[in-house]
């Protein structure tokens, strides 16, 4: 009887071990790098990446996070997210699209700051811009930011850092809004209004990092339209006495490019694939050979290793790109 509950206890050890060896193969550190700088501009000039007075990331003690699948830990409600670890056969890691942390966990640690993430995965901006399609429950990004100052949990202003990253999901559908791809600088008017409501009584929240990656690697007048209206319209706010308020505007855009789009090239990342890991986020059963050195984990969704370098371009943009 002994003898065989030692040979159980040592076989579910080794299985144990061996278990978390295949998962951590997967999430493995990745030698993927920074190939590109940010794009710094001025406030007055077309979109780039801009720092207007927030200071460096070691004086926020809290991130709120708002956004989509890029930004989503799964947990929708700005509770402590779940540790960013794959369970074969589930792709997402903890809830997350992606095989690791995200991009915004990453600035949370850089910052030793605690992340409150809002994120829904498939938020848009306004569902009332869609008035053809069923979100079937999904809240919109207006709807989080609601509930975030329905619930308002606890923060110091000044030790806040708002991050707002929306866009994708309403360039996707572009062609069902409600008058058509145009009507992409409408949705631009209420992240801005979202702003400053956070700005307002009863958060009066100070401190915001605006990103934006509509594309992701592409381009078009509707989507470059309504970019520069988001960002003209941060340069307005930054203009009125009115509102006392600090941010960031970081754009992927070069990010996306300098993996995509032949300059420098995914191989100079340290990429060995630009493409996707898995064909969807139900199953891991057809797994690329080298997790760790792809661009997306699904099509059009970063991989950890990407998640990383994301993380540190905002950073570069924090430090270099003051206006």
């Amino acid at each position: 009887m002994f003898r065989f509950a030692s040979t159980v206890f040592v076989f579910t050890h080794l299985w144990a071990v061996l278990a978390k060896s295949v998962v951590s193969s997967r999430q493995a550190t990745t030698d993927v790098h920074l190939a590109v700088a940010p794009n710094c501009g001025s406030l007055s000039g077309p979109p780039a990446d801009i720092n207007n007075g927030l200071k460096p990331l070691s004086n926020y003690s809290t991130i709120v996070a708002f956004g989509d699948s890029y930004t989503s830990g799964g947990t929708f409600n700005g509770a402590v997210l779940p540790p960013p670890v794959l369970s074969p056969p589930n792709p997402n890691a903890g809830g997350r699209i992606t095989n690791g942390a995200l991009w915004v966990e990453n600035l949370a640690t850089v910052a030793n700051a605690t992340l409150q993430d809002w994120a829904v995965n498939g938020s848009i901006v306004d569902h009332n811009m869609y008035p053809s399609i069923n979100f079937a429950g999904i809240p919109d990004y207006l709807t989080q930011v609601q509930n975030y100052i329905g619930v308002r949990p606890s923060s110091v202003v000044d030790d806040t850092l708002y991050v707002i990253f929306m866009g994708m999901g309403d360039y996707e559908l572009r062609n069902e809004i409600y008058q058509g791809p145009e009507s992409l600088t409408t949705l631009a008017s209420d992240i801005i209004y979202s702003i400053l409501e956070l700005n307002s009584n009863p958060v009066f929240a100070k401190n915001f990092l605006i990103v934006d990656n509509y594309g992701r690697g592409t381009e078009s007048d509707a989507g470059d339209a309504y970019k520069a209206s988001l960002f003209s319209q941060l340069y307005e706010v930054s203009n009125d006495l009115d509102y006392d308020l600090s941010f960031a505007f970081v754009d992927f855009k070069t990010l996306w490019d300098g993996v995509l789009n032949g300059s420098p090239g995914y191989e100079a990342f340290g990429y060995t694939n630009a493409g996707a890991c898995l064909a969807n986020d139900n199953s891991m059963t057809v797994e690329c050979d080298d997790p760790n050195h792809t661009f997306y984990w699904i099509p059009g969704t970063p991989s950890a290793a990407t998640h990383s370098i994301m993380a540190e371009y905002v950073q570069e943009v924090l430090t270099q790109c003051l206006v």
